[in-house]
Protein backbone atom coordinates (compact mmCIF):
# COMPACT_ATOMS: atom_id res chain seq x y z
CA UNK A 1 0.00 0.00 0.00
CA UNK A 2 2.76 2.36 0.93
CA UNK A 3 3.83 1.89 -2.45
CA UNK A 4 1.35 2.70 -4.00
CA UNK A 5 1.18 6.38 -2.16
CA UNK A 6 4.57 6.29 -3.47
CA UNK A 7 2.93 6.34 -6.96
CA UNK A 8 0.35 9.18 -6.20
CA UNK A 9 3.37 11.30 -4.22
CA UNK A 10 5.22 11.31 -7.79
CA UNK A 11 2.43 12.28 -9.96
CA UNK A 12 1.98 15.17 -7.27
CA UNK A 13 5.33 15.84 -8.05
CA UNK A 14 5.45 15.78 -11.59
CA UNK A 15 2.24 18.03 -11.81
CA UNK A 16 4.02 20.64 -9.28
CA UNK A 17 7.11 20.39 -11.34
CA UNK A 18 4.32 22.69 -14.23
CA UNK A 19 4.35 25.39 -11.97
CA UNK A 20 6.74 27.63 -12.73
CA UNK A 21 4.88 30.74 -12.23
CA UNK A 22 3.76 32.32 -8.88
CA UNK A 23 -0.17 31.30 -8.62
CA UNK A 24 -1.59 34.92 -8.70
CA UNK A 25 1.05 36.29 -11.27
CA UNK A 26 -1.85 35.94 -14.18
CA UNK A 27 -4.48 37.08 -12.75
CA UNK A 28 -2.53 39.91 -11.56
CA UNK A 29 -1.71 40.80 -15.06
CA UNK A 30 -4.97 40.34 -16.51
CA UNK A 31 -6.18 42.96 -14.20
CA UNK A 32 -3.29 45.26 -14.94
CA UNK A 33 -4.21 44.54 -19.02
CA UNK A 34 -7.28 45.27 -18.03
CA UNK A 35 -6.80 48.84 -17.51
CA UNK A 36 -4.49 49.43 -19.79
CA UNK A 37 -7.10 48.48 -22.57
CA UNK A 38 -9.75 50.53 -20.81
CA UNK A 39 -7.22 53.47 -21.35
CA UNK A 40 -6.09 52.34 -24.51
CA UNK A 41 -9.88 53.31 -25.72
CA UNK A 42 -9.07 57.02 -24.95
CA UNK A 43 -6.11 57.24 -27.66
CA UNK A 44 -6.92 59.10 -30.63
CA UNK A 45 -6.37 56.38 -33.67
CA UNK A 46 -5.31 58.48 -36.05
CA UNK A 47 -1.98 59.18 -33.86
CA UNK A 48 -0.88 55.34 -33.93
CA UNK A 49 1.17 53.82 -36.22
CA UNK A 50 0.58 50.24 -37.82
CA UNK A 51 3.07 48.98 -35.60
CA UNK A 52 1.29 50.36 -32.49
CA UNK A 53 -2.04 49.38 -33.61
CA UNK A 54 0.34 45.80 -34.26
CA UNK A 55 1.35 45.74 -30.69
CA UNK A 56 -1.97 46.48 -29.09
CA UNK A 57 -3.25 43.61 -31.06
CA UNK A 58 -1.08 41.50 -29.95
CA UNK A 59 -1.23 42.97 -26.22
CA UNK A 60 -5.38 42.25 -26.66
CA UNK A 61 -4.35 38.71 -27.68
CA UNK A 62 -2.37 37.81 -24.63
CA UNK A 63 -4.86 39.63 -22.36
CA UNK A 64 -7.33 36.81 -23.73
CA UNK A 65 -5.35 34.27 -23.36
CA UNK A 66 -4.93 35.33 -19.61
CA UNK A 67 -8.51 35.95 -19.43
CA UNK A 68 -9.28 32.70 -20.09
CA UNK A 69 -6.84 30.47 -18.43
CA UNK A 70 -5.48 32.59 -15.20
CA UNK A 71 -7.91 31.40 -13.53
CA UNK A 72 -7.58 28.06 -14.36
CA UNK A 73 -3.40 28.23 -13.67
CA UNK A 74 -4.57 29.31 -10.03
CA UNK A 75 -7.07 26.62 -9.73
CA UNK A 76 -5.00 23.80 -11.10
CA UNK A 77 -2.03 25.27 -8.24
CA UNK A 78 -4.55 25.04 -5.52
CA UNK A 79 -6.14 21.89 -6.41
CA UNK A 80 -2.54 20.11 -6.19
CA UNK A 81 -2.12 21.43 -2.80
CA UNK A 82 -5.92 19.97 -1.99
CA UNK A 83 -4.44 16.43 -3.41
CA UNK A 84 -1.36 16.85 -1.30
CA UNK A 85 -2.79 16.59 1.91
CA UNK A 86 -5.31 13.94 0.71
CA UNK A 87 -2.22 11.87 -0.06
CA UNK A 88 -0.40 12.56 3.11
CA UNK A 89 -3.96 12.05 5.23
CA UNK A 90 -4.20 8.63 3.51
CA UNK A 91 -0.50 7.84 3.77
CA UNK A 92 -0.89 8.70 7.53
CA UNK A 93 -3.65 5.77 7.55
CA UNK A 94 -1.65 3.13 5.54
CA UNK A 95 1.07 3.68 8.13
CA UNK A 96 -1.61 3.66 11.17
CA UNK A 97 -3.03 0.05 9.87
CA UNK A 98 -6.18 1.58 9.17
CA UNK A 99 -6.59 -0.13 5.84
CA UNK A 100 -5.12 -3.40 7.08
CA UNK A 101 -8.31 -5.26 6.78
CA UNK A 102 -10.20 -3.00 4.40
CA UNK A 103 -8.07 -3.05 1.39
CA UNK A 104 -11.31 -2.67 -0.90
CA UNK A 105 -11.84 0.69 0.96
CA UNK A 106 -7.94 1.69 0.44
CA UNK A 107 -8.01 0.75 -3.40
CA UNK A 108 -11.45 3.37 -3.77
CA UNK A 109 -9.74 5.53 -2.13
CA UNK A 110 -6.84 5.80 -3.93
CA UNK A 111 -8.43 5.32 -7.02
CA UNK A 112 -10.61 8.03 -6.40
CA UNK A 113 -7.12 10.41 -6.22
CA UNK A 114 -5.62 8.96 -8.99
CA UNK A 115 -8.49 10.56 -10.74
CA UNK A 116 -7.90 13.93 -8.97
CA UNK A 117 -4.54 13.50 -9.95
CA UNK A 118 -4.56 12.69 -13.49
CA UNK A 119 -7.28 15.40 -14.38
CA UNK A 120 -5.00 17.49 -12.51
CA UNK A 121 -1.86 17.05 -14.42
CA UNK A 122 -3.80 17.70 -17.93
CA UNK A 123 -5.12 20.68 -16.42
CA UNK A 124 -2.12 22.03 -15.25
CA UNK A 125 0.15 20.65 -18.94
CA UNK A 126 -2.14 22.07 -20.83
CA UNK A 127 -2.30 26.01 -19.26
CA UNK A 128 1.23 26.10 -18.14
CA UNK A 129 2.09 25.33 -21.82
CA UNK A 130 0.00 28.38 -23.38
CA UNK A 131 1.13 30.28 -20.36
CA UNK A 132 4.79 29.79 -21.03
CA UNK A 133 4.35 30.27 -25.00
CA UNK A 134 2.50 33.59 -24.49
CA UNK A 135 4.95 34.27 -22.19
CA UNK A 136 7.57 35.85 -23.75
CA UNK A 137 5.10 37.97 -26.20
CA UNK A 138 3.67 39.39 -22.94
CA UNK A 139 6.92 40.60 -22.07
CA UNK A 140 7.69 42.13 -25.13
CA UNK A 141 4.52 43.84 -25.78
CA UNK A 142 3.75 45.28 -22.41
CA UNK A 143 6.74 47.50 -22.15
CA UNK A 144 5.36 48.88 -25.34
CA UNK A 145 2.09 49.49 -24.24
CA UNK A 146 2.97 51.61 -21.08
CA UNK A 147 5.24 53.65 -23.00
CA UNK A 148 2.76 54.36 -25.81
CA UNK A 149 0.01 54.97 -22.83
CA UNK A 150 2.20 57.13 -20.97
CA UNK A 151 2.98 59.57 -24.56
CA UNK A 152 -0.29 59.78 -25.67
CA UNK A 153 -2.33 59.44 -22.36
CA UNK A 154 0.30 61.27 -19.17
CA UNK A 155 -1.33 61.11 -16.08
CA UNK A 156 -2.38 64.39 -14.69
CA UNK A 157 -1.04 65.34 -11.73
Amino acid sequence: MLESVDSLWNDLQFIKSQFTFKMDEFVERKTDMEKQLIKAQFLDASKLSEEDRINFDKYNSVYRVYKKIGASYKQSVLTAEDIFYAIKGLEKQVKEGTYDAQIEVFKQERAALKVRLDKNTQMAIEVSQKLSAVEPLYLRTHEIIDNLLDTYLPEKP
